[in-house]
């Protein structure tokens, strides 16, 4: 299980942890190694020896100074109530499910499309979503993302560093996909290219809003104006 502590409780940004059994990471072989994950080394004879457990897998120099701050950031969590952070959270993520669910065209066409769980069974406090216009297209995330910023909203866009994901939920057909990667010229990809070779009725990536400890109603109350609001401000 792979643990990011910033997610957790905002800082340090950049450490995380990975958690395993020590037996399990016996199974699994290197075939390369990195500063620190060493006993030896020998360039003339050819050969390295990995040190034991985790060590082997913690490359180059710990970040001292954000590992100082991780004990006080789980006190912090403790102090709370993980109960009462899970509370909070799904009620916050019900919120926002409501908020996008029932977000309409005046025609009464949906204006969102929700990827993943429609409820909080089965999700954290992210949902991932795509603003969509009267005739089901998708409205580029950059627009969106531009648009809640200006608002003081922060919203993120892309693939969230999971494009295989990504490509699931966004449906995008791999032939077709493939073929609009090859075509573009090394150097010269963007999303922005990618989108307008894949076509108006793909996605190519979507938006994420997350909610966490100090989210409160007063943060959703403005996410919901900003939402039912788009259709009717001016977009760049």
């Amino acid at each position: 299980m792979s643990v990011a502590f910033y997610k957790m409780f905002g800082y340090p940004t950049g450490l995380g942890a990975l958690i395993a059994r020590k037996d399990a990471l016996q199974e699994l072989v290197r075939p390369w190694f990195a500063g620190g994950t060493v006993e030896y080394v020998s360039t003339q004879t050819g050969v390295h020896r990995l040190r034991d457990d985790a060590e082997s897998f913690e490359d180059g120099t710990p970040n001292f100074l954000g590992i100082a701050a991780v004990p006080r950031g789980l006190s912090f969590l403790r102090d709370v109530g993980m109960d009462r952070i899970a509370e909070h959270i799904e009620d916050m993520t019900e919120r926002v499910l409501e908020i996008l669910l029932s977000a309409r065209h005046p025609d009464g066409k949906p204006a969102v499309v929700v990827y993943g769980p429609a409820t909080t069974e089965m999700r954290g406090g992210t949902v991932s979503f795509n603003m969509i216009d009267e005739k089901g297209a998708v409205v580029p995330f950059g627009i969106v993302e531009r648009a809640a910023s200006a608002m003081g909203i922060s919203v993120r866009g892309g693939c969230f560093c999971n494009p295989g994901a990504a490509e699931k939920a966004l449906d995008l057909q791999a032939d077709q996909a493939l073929s609009c990667f090859e075509s573009i010229p090394r150097g010269a990809f963007t999303l922005g290219k990618f989108a307008a070779c894949m076509g108006p009725d793909s996605a190519v990536g979507a938006l994420r809003v997350s909610v966490g400890i100090p989210t409160n109603v007063a943060d959703l109350d403005r996410f919901e104006r900003f939402i039912d609001g788009f259709w009717s401000r001016p977009r760049a």
